[in-house]
C-alpha cells in the first residue's frame, strides 16, 4: 500500500520516544511505500486535495533516524492510507488540514483518524459525553461562573481546550494573589472558554494513559507520575513513565468509550484516567506507544497495521 503520514517536522522529534516514528517503522517493516507530509504542505489544487511529500525511510537506533527522498507534488487520491499525526494546537490551520484530508477521504483514501471526528470530538470536551466517569467540571469563559466554581471546590485545575502535553494547565485556588491575572490570561480576557475541574488529589500518584486500538483497550496503561514539585504527569513536562496492568474500573471506562470511537472512525485513541476519573480522550496524535514497547515489549502498532491491512 501507499501510506502517508502527516506529522510535524521529523527532524525535531525525540527519536527515542516518538510514537509516529514507530508507526512509520512498522509500515516500512511490512513493505509498504511510505510518504512524509508536513502539515503546511497539504493544499487544494482547484478541487483536488494535494500535498508536497517525500518518500521516507527510518531507523529506530540511530542519531540519523530518517532519510527523505526528493520532494514531489502528489494527488492525495493516489494514496491508499493517510495517518493524521499533526500535534495540536488545534487551531484554524489544523481544521483547514482536516478539510483537505476529508476531500481525499471522499475520493476513497482511508484517513486515520477520521477528519470530521478530529474536528467534532474535542479532546477535552468529549469526556462530557461520559459524564458518569468525570469529576465535577465546567466549560466557560465567564469570570463569575469560574470564581463560583473555585469557591465551591477550593482547589481546581484549568485547562485550555486546544493544546496538548500539559500546556496551559494550571492549579488554581482563591488564595492566589495572581488568580485574576491567571484567569484573564487563560481565557484571553474572558472571551475564550476553558475547562475547569475539581482538583483530583490522586494525580500525584500519576495519570494513566490507556491506548485503544480499533475499539480494543490495551491490557496495560502507561502511568505518568509528576516530577518533584509538579502536579502534571505529562512526559513533556518531566513526568516519569511506568507500566501497570489496567484495573477492572479502568477497563470498564475504556470499554464504555470504545464503541463511540469506532462509530466516529477513530482507529487510534488514548484515554487519560486520574484516580477514578476520565480526564481526556486524545485522538489527534496519541502517544505512549514507545513506553509500552520499551518497558513491556508490547508493540501496539502491530494491531494498528493488522487493522488497516484487513480493511
Amino acid at each position: 500500500m501507499k501510506i502517508a503520514v502527516v506529522m510535524d517536522p521529523i527532524a525535531e522529534i525525540n527519536f527515542k520516544k516518538d510514537s509516529t516514528l514507530l508507526l512509520i517503522n512498522e509500515a516500512q517493516l511490512r513493505n509498504h511505500e511510505v510518504f512524509y507530509i508536513e502539515p503546511k504542505n497539504l493544499f487544494f489544487l482547484g478541487k483536488e486535495p494535494c500535498a508536497l511529500c517525500s518518500k521516507i525511510s527510518v531507523k529506530m537506533d540511530s542519531n540519523k533516524w530518517f532519510f527523505l527522498k526528493e520532494e514531489n507534488q502528489i494527488y492525495l487520491k493516489d494514496l491508499d492510507v493517510i495517518f493524521m499525526r499533526q500535534d495540536p494546537p488545534f487551531d484554524m490551520e489544523y481544521i483547514n488540514n482536516t478539510y483537505v484530508l476529508e476531500a481525499a477521504e471522499k475520493e476513497g483514501v482511508k484517513i486515520f483518524n477520521k477528519p470530521s471526528s478530529l474536528r467534532s470530538f474535542n479532546e477535552k470536551i468529549s469526556i462530557l459525553e461520559f459524564s458518569e466517569f468525570c469529576t465535577e467540571t465546567i466549560v466557560t469563559s465567564d469570570k463569575k461562573i469560574i470564581l463560583k466554581f473555585i469557591n465551591k471546590y477550593k482547589e481546581v485545575v484549568s485547562k485550555p481546550l486546544n493544546l496538548m502535553g500539559g500546556q496551559g494547565i494550571e492549579k488554581l485556588n482563591l488564595d492566589q494573589d495572581d488568580l485574576a491575572e491567571r484567569l484573564t490570561k487563560s481565557t484571553k480576557n474572558f472571551t475564550e472558554k476553558i475547562m475547569v475541574q475539581k482538583f483530583i488529589e490522586k494525580v500525584y500518584e500519576g495519570d494513566k494513559r490507556i491506548l485503544i486500538i480499533n475499539g480494543e483497550p490495551s491490557e496495560y496503561a502507561v502511568v505518568r507520575t509528576p516530577a518533584q514539585g509538579e502536579f502534571r504527569g505529562n512526559l513533556a513536562v518531566g513526568g516519569k513513565a511506568s507500566i501497570e496492568k489496567i484495573t477492572q474500573l479502568e477497563f470498564n471506562i475504556a470499554s464504555s468509550i470504545a464503541p463511540k470511537l469506532i462509530e466516529r472512525g477513530i482507529l487510534i485513541a488514548g484515554i487519560d484516567i486520574v484516580g477514578e476519573y476520565l480526564t481526556e480522550i486524545n485522538i489527534t496524535c496519541p502517544t505512549c506507544f514507545r513506553e509500552l514497547l520499551d518497558q513491556k515489549g508490547i508493540n501496539l502498532m502491530h494491531k494498528v497495521f493488522d487493522c488497516i491491512e484487513s480493511i
